[in-house]
């Protein structure tokens, strides 16, 4: 069974650089019947594949509800959802249980990071050209953001932009709204998936877009940030839309992609950005310490090097 819905588009700044591998992989855990739930949400698509549901379109309609939910509150492209309301130099904004657990959670992988996934970076990306968020970038300058019980607030002019973890965010929600239903899913959103039981994932080669390598989740989820789509060449460099705060300019470190595998889609799609901003060597140490599967796409000649640690090994299908 297959239902499909439709969300109105707007642009998005991450890129889709990996994907369920649905075809052209040997692939047994879709075998037998099974529903496909899709539909657009956040300017890209999102998927639910799934052991037979119940009642289908009532399954669609509450991922639809929670969706829409999620982009209204968070989303920097809409002018009257609380983020862009706080964005405009309101000190304090009331906002829902669900903003506050990614806002905190946000500020938490910045401060673990060391600023490397810095939600108060969206002026640096709008300059150049990859988001809607404008006023000025001071690198630490999340610092400044607080929010808790039910208050968001500001000690100084700042700007929040959740970009780097709503998606994820958004992916444990529908994970919630499955898991009530059955124990054996994918839930797919812009690509950047969560799995319960056995399923094989393909991660694309961002160069080719071909399958670069497979590995199995199993109630685990993997992100990836990567420059391949929101990227461009100008005077012999690639310019990413992921900026490294401590320049306040777009990542050019050789990095083409990095893929995350955590506990929670949040987790992976916050991690991915640290990763991609601290680099090779930084980003595995960093993984190591964090208990996180990392694999670093590395861009060498014409071609990719690939790096990955033994939490990422362990999941790949040889």
């Amino acid at each position: 069974m297959t239902i499909s819905g439709s969300e109105p588009m707007r642009p998005t700044r991450r890129s889709v650089l990996f994907g369920i591998a649905l075809a052209g992989l040997p692939l047994p855990a879709f075998a037998g019947s099974r529903t496909r739930l899709s539909g657009r949400a956040f300017g890209t698509t999102w998927t639910v594949i799934s052991a037979v549901l119940r009642d289908p379109v009532a399954i669609t309609d509450r991922i639809r509800t929670a969706l829409t939910a999620i982009d209204t509150e968070m989303s920097p492209f809409l002018p009257d959802s609380a983020l862009s309301r706080f964005n405009t130099g309101l000190r304090t904004i009331s906002v829902s249980v669900d903003f506050e657990h990614v806002t905190r959670a946000a500020l938490a992988v910045a401060a673990t990071s060391g600023g490397a996934c810095d939600p108060s970076v969206g002026p640096a990306v709008h300059r150049y050209g990859f988001g809607p968020i404008r006023g000025t970038f001071r690198a630490g300058a999340w610092q400044a953001i607080r929010c808790e019980g039910g208050q968001l607030t500001a000690d100084a002019p700042v700007t929040l932009d959740l970009c780097g973890i709503a998606k994820g965010f958004a992916v444990d929600k529908l994970t919630d709204i499955l898991a009530q239903e059955t124990d054996d899913f994918i839930v797919e959103i812009g690509g950047e998936i969560r799995a319960y039981g056995n399923w094989p994932v393909g991660i694309l080669n961002p160069l080719t877009g071909s399958v670069h390598s497979r590995i199995r989740l199993s109630s685990n989820a993997v992100a990836t940030s990567g420059d391949a789509i929101n990227g461009f060449y100008h005077g012999g460099r690639r310019w990413s839309h992921v900026i490294d705060p401590a320049t306040g300019q777009p990542v050019s470190n050789g990095i083409a992609s990095v893929s995350v595998i955590a506990p929670d889609a949040m987790r992976a799609d916050a991690m991915a950005t640290a990763l991609m901003v601290m680099g090779e060597n930084q980003g595995i140490a960093f993984a190591e310490a964090q208990n996180l599967g990392a694999l670093f796409l590395i861009r060498d000649g014409n071609g990719l090097r690939a790096r990955h640690n033994a939490a990422f090994a362990a999941r790949l299908i040889r």
